[in-house]
């Protein structure tokens, strides 16, 4: 669904743009001198057509006006050799945003009688695509380093390393989302694991989201920023595919910085 909202998204931008170059170059033909050049032995004509026939004037190369008459001649040639490109493609943008609609597994299956719905349906999905249901439940590898350290507790009971943890998974539960708690993301010839990752619902793009808990300690804030410079290297980015919250011993995580990032890029 993503990458096909995503198209949608750039058509529009495209047709937007072209049209306006379209009107912007209707708008200067108007204003130009009609006709065209034609040069021979090096001295400039404008060709105009008059009563059925072709007439060339000449250009006198002394006439102060002769390079500007030059160029607004060439430009309303390039203008008429343009303008029918743009109009066609303005045209060919505007039918496929009407006709096009997004493709949508899901929408098939809720359009399938009672019957079926306890078949598999995923040979339905397109490349890259995501049935939630069958993701939610699949076995992930997942951090696999001082579980020790797992002993906090969601209201579901998903335990976690840290209570900031704990509370974003409290929120996402609440809020009805599916998601992996520190699943295996391999980035070039790093492995590491995000503490979060959770299919967006509109568009099921795989969003991961990074708490940073220690953001007092130089050190650790340090290797916090070489982290979110790695994921930008292999496109990951904030206010996209990847959220980020943080917090200091003197500004611990509060549940409206959790419900501010779940409104604004997953909601």
């Amino acid at each position: 669904m993503y990458r096909q909202l995503k198209l949608m998204e750039a058509l529009k931008n495209e047709y937007q743009r072209q049209k306006e170059l379209v009107e912007k170059l209707e708008q200067r033909q108007q204003e130009l001198p009609h006709g065209s050049l034609s040069c021979k032995k090096g001295c400039y004509y404008r060709v105009i057509s008059e009563k059925g026939r072709t007439v060339q004037i000449p250009i006198p190369p002394a006439w102060k006006g002769a390079d500007n008459l030059k160029q607004e001649l060439a430009e309303f040639q390039y203008i008429k050799k343009a303008l029918p490109l743009l109009k066609n493609n303005v045209c060919c943008c505007e039918k496929l945003l009407k006709k096009f609609k997004p493709y949508d597994f899901w929408d098939v299956r809720k359009r399938m009688a009672s019957a079926y719905a306890g078949f598999n349906s995923d040979f339905l999905l397109l490349d890259g695509d995501l049935n939630p249901e069958t993701w939610k439940d699949a076995d992930y590898p997942s951090n696999p380093f001082h579980r020790e350290d797992i002993i906090h507790e969601s209201e579901n009971g998903l335990q976690t390393r840290s209570k900031a943890e704990a509370m974003i998974a409290t929120k996402l539960e609440q809020n009805k989302f599916i998601f992996r708690y520190e699943p295996e993301l391999i980035l070039g010839s790093h492995v590491i694991y995000p503490d979060f990752c959770i299919p967006r619902s509109h568009d099921r793009k795989l969003v991961y989201w990074e708490h940073f808990g220690k953001m007092d300690d130089p050190a650790y804030a340090g290797k916090a920023l070489s982290k979110l410079d790695m994921y930008s290297k292999y496109g990951y980015f904030l206010g996209d595919n990847l959220i980020m919250t943080w917090e200091t011993k003197a500004q611990p995580l509060t549940f409206k910085q959790i419900n501010d990032q779940i409104s604004m890029f997953l909601s």
